[in-house]
């Protein structure tokens, strides 16, 4: 299955997301790729480790996801973004450091690991070159 703009478009806007920041997270976390596996075991587009997938379906989708269904992944992986902005009053350097890192890694920008903020710049530079129709078709 080929990943499309279209199926993060979509995603975002099933889950209330800016679709943008959708295509800018998952170009960062793995190019779109669907099979990619990080070092810590995050698997897939949207970057999702297994444990995550494994409680955060039922809660958020009510059901159990297969992270290597390229549209399971994308929806599991928004559901946890939107869960996030939800929790952190759609701060957005909150929402995606806890994506990033987990919630213990959420405190203030100037108290942020450098790590944090770099990631947190790159989904938004990311998410911006999308907005403005430069990113990869």
């Amino acid at each position: 299955m080929m990943i499309t703009k279209s199926m993060l478009y979509a995603a975002g806007l099933k889950h209330g997301v800016n679709p943008y920041l959708v295509m800018g997270l998952a170009w960062h976390e793995s190019g779109w790729r669907p099979a990619v596996v990080s070092s810590a075991g995050a698997v897939g587009i949207m970057q999702v480790m297994p444990s995550t997938a494994a409680a955060d379906g039922p809660a958020l989708l009510h059901r159990a996801v297969n992270l290597l269904d390229p549209g399971d992944n994308i929806d599991i992986g928004v559901a946890i973004l939107k869960h996030n902005l939800d929790s952190y009053h759609n701060d957005l350097a909150k929402a995606l450091t806890a994506y990033y890192a987990g919630g213990g890694a959420v405190t203030d920008w100037v108290r942020l690991r450098t790590d944090c903020r770099h990631y947190v710049w790159a989904v938004y530079n990311a998410a911006m070159m999308f907005k403005e129709g430069k990113g990869p078709a």
